[in-house]
């Protein structure tokens, strides 16, 4: 007998098997037959139909790779996974689901020494494919919808916080305005300005996160400008933020642009910081803008410590670098949430540019933006 077959014959025996391996779990303890089952009985139907389904070489590989052709309707296994995260359940639960049902069903079929029939190895191996192909489907469809309800409730936390912090940021204003404040009154308050502006610079680049994990981009505005004078203003403030540090700016070729000024200001500035945070004190940061035809080039070089190649991959993916960072380091981020290179990464993508790293020993640490002098036309 072939697997689908046995599959088919023996349906209520393995979906009783997943039925109570699925109680065992703390989300669907209280839970009915219906919800028990969920997907279960759908997915092993495709899975039979798959069995069925002749299969060359080529089709196993890309199979094996992640490469198998897309549904234009969800899937069972991508309805299943909605329906567990609505229901609680963690990922390693969805995943322990699949491991039982593949068990249940390889330890059924060899209970009956069907395995060992001609036909047998190879319906294994092309069940273990289907299997891992449905495990594929959840897994993604779960990862998207976490990251995304992750982003909306950041997108939301940084939008709600920023009225309590606006009437922080106005009393502390007018308690600055007051003559009769005692000097250290005065220094308190202009200590709670300062940090409720940072406060806000993160909750900016918090909201900037989540509208692009939500799929939406780094909106921008453009408009014709030079970029001459707002490189010096630029660097002309980061210098009033750090009087001793020396910051070196060199301006040649044309340089007028038509992009985002705001948001070519703000990855500036993220890069300049940046270079200030993780650089030699001692060395300058040096800072070029050059025209080159229909491109202009941007890069900020700083001396300090050689990134590694596992790093230089991560440097523009917060998550990846945080996780990559020893627990003993992750408390000394000097008050950053790590967002401003990815921002960076989006505002120069948004305008159709390109954003590289490289590091090495004899010339520091150089990030180099290149970008058209204006967005492409779609």
């Amino acid at each position: 007998m072939r697997l689908s077959k046995f599959i088919r014959e023996n349906m209520e025996a393995i979906l009783q098997e997943w039925e109570d391996f699925a109680q065992t779990l703390e989300p669907l303890r209280a839970s009915g037959k219906l919800q028990l089952r969920d997907h279960a009985q759908q997915m092993l139907v495709v899975i039979c139909a798959d069995l069925d389904t002749y299969q060359t070489e080529s089709d196993s590989i890309d199979k094996s790779q992640g490469l198998a052709p897309e549904e234009k309707r969800d899937t069972a296994a991508e309805s299943h996974a909605e329906d567990r995260m609505r229901s609680g359940f963690a990922i390693e639960e969805l995943v322990a689901e699949y491991r039982a049902v593949r068990a249940s069903v390889l330890r059924l079929w060899q209970k009956n020494e069907h395995a060992g029939s001609a036909h047998g190895l190879a319906d294994m191996l092309r069940f273990n494919e289907a299997i891992d192909q449905s495990l594929t489907e959840s897994i993604t469809r779960y990862s998207t919808m976490l990251r995304e309800s992750q982003s909306v409730f950041m997108a939301i936390l940084g939008h709600d916080v920023r009225n309590p912090l606006g009437a922080i940021s106005m009393g502390a204003q007018l308690l600055m305005l007051d003559a009769t404040l005692a000097p250290s009154h005065q220094l308190t308050a202009r200590r709670i300005l300062g940090s409720t502006n940072r406060v806000n610079e993160l909750m900016a680049d918090l909201l900037d996160f989540s509208v692009t994990h939500l799929g939406g981009g780094i909106p921008i505005r453009t408009a014709a400008y030079e970029l001459g004078p707002q490189c010096t203003m630029v660097v002309d403030e980061i210098r009033d933020f750090h009087p001793d540090r020396a910051l070196v700016l060199e301006l040649t070729g044309k340089l007028d642009v038509e992009w985002d000024r705001a948001r070519i200001n703000q990855a500036l500035s993220n890069l300049i910081g940046n270079a200030i945070d993780h650089g030699d004190p001692a060395q300058p940061v040096w800072i070029t803008a050059s025209g080159d035809g229909d491109a202009v080039r941007v890069t900020v070089q700083n001396m300090g410590p050689v990134m590694d190649a596992a790093s230089l991959r991560t440097v523009f993916d917060p998550g990846q670098r945080f996780t990559m960072t020893p627990v003993a380091a992750r408390n000394h981020v000097n008050g950053h949430l790590g967002l401003g290179l990815y921002i960076t990464r989006e505002i120069v993508s948004a305008h159709g540019g390109t954003i590289r790293v490289s590091s090495t020993a004899l010339q520091g640490t150089t990030f180099t933006l290149r970008l058209p002098r204006a967005k492409p036309v779609p």
